[in-house]
Formats: C-alpha cells, sequence, structure tokens
C-alpha cells in the first residue's frame, strides 16, 4: 500500500477546442495522452471525489487529485487513494500547527524576559518597608517582591512591590497576598 507525490509531474494542454490533448508528464518522460473529453470528465471526476485515475503503467496507477499527481500501487482503488490523500494532508496540517506553536513558544520566549524593577522603585520601597520584611520583619535575606505576580499581570507599579525575606517569599510563592 504505497502513495508516492510525483515531485516533477506536470500537465501540458495543446490543441484548441474538441481537439485539444492533455500530457501527463513524471520528470521529463510522457506517461498518458488525455483527449479533450476524457480530460474535462476526469476533471469532472477530480471536483466530485478530489482523487481520478488518469492511467495504469505496470504495477503502479497514476492519480491525480487536488494536492497534485501521486503513483499508487495497482491494488489500490479511489476510495484507498482518497483516504490516503486525506491522512497525508491531515498529518501535514497537524504538523504545520504543531510547527507553528513551537515558534510561538520560542518568540514568547525570546521576548518573555521580563523587565527589571526599575532603580527608584526598588528605592522607594526600600525607604516605605524600612530595608525589613514586611511579613516577618527579619533584616537579612531581603528579596523584592511582587504582590500580584508578573505571571499574573502583576507590573512593577510602588504599590505592587513589597520586600521579603527569602522563606516568606518561599512560602508565599506565586499566590497573592
Amino acid at each position: 500500500m504505497s502513495l508516492r507525490r510525483v515531485s516533477s509531474g506536470h500537465i501540458e494542454s495543446s490543441g484548441f477546442w474538441i481537439f485539444a490533448t492533455h500530457r501527463f508528464f513524471t520528470t521529463k518522460r510522457e506517461h498518458f495522452t488525455l483527449s479533450n473529453g476524457e480530460f474535462r470528465g476526469a476533471r469532472k471526476e477530480l471536483d466530485e471525489r478530489e482523487v481520478t485515475h488518469i492511467g495504469d503503467d505496470g504495477d503502479r496507477v497514476l492519480w491525480w487529485t487536488n494536492q497534485g499527481l501521486f503513483w499508487a500501487d495497482a491494488d489500490l482503488d479511489v476510495d484507498d487513494v482518497e483516504l490516503l490523500v486525506w491522512d497525508r494532508s491531515r498529518r501535514q496540517d497537524s504538523r504545520l500547527e504543531r510547527l507553528r506553536k513551537i515558534r510561538a513558544r520560542e518568540r514568547d520566549a525570546q521576548h518573555g524576559r521580563r523587565e527589571r524593577i526599575p532603580k527608584e522603585v526598588r528605592a522607594f520601597v526600600w525607604e516605605r518597608d524600612d530595608g525589613r520584611c514586611t511579613s516577618c520583619g527579619a533584616e537579612d535575606d531581603l528579596q523584592f517582591d511582587h504582590i500580584i505576580p508578573v505571571a499574573r499581570g502583576g507590573g512593577n507599579a510602588v504599590a505592587n512591590i513589597q520586600i521579603l525575606c527569602g522563606d516568606c517569599n518561599r512560602l508565599k510563592s506565586d499566590s497573592i497576598a
């Protein structure tokens, strides 16, 4: 059960009106020629089924789909080929979606570095909190803490910054206190 996309396949049309012919090429070799009536019938079937049989070449069959030309094993029928083309498209869509998410995460990581608390805000908070932990009054291992965490929308405004010792800050974690 094999379905292979024809990478360099194309269709050339020549002639005009009812005398037109349509030749299907893969690489540089002509494989099949359809009359204008056969070609129109194939186009109509392609509109209805999304897959149409162009011709047999020994143990493989050339199929024309909305996604291009495909070689398939001779034992596959139109329903099988349609299903395989659908699955191929579905997997490609899912892969593209996954790649979009990966790219978005990388962009977020590059732009997601949070800005430092401005020097003047730190100085004001240090004075306001008297250089002590606002929770327990400790004077060592002091850290500037966001009352509303940045991850939850808190900013670097003076009203949102406090001084906590390391132990109180770890107890608080990312909760709002």
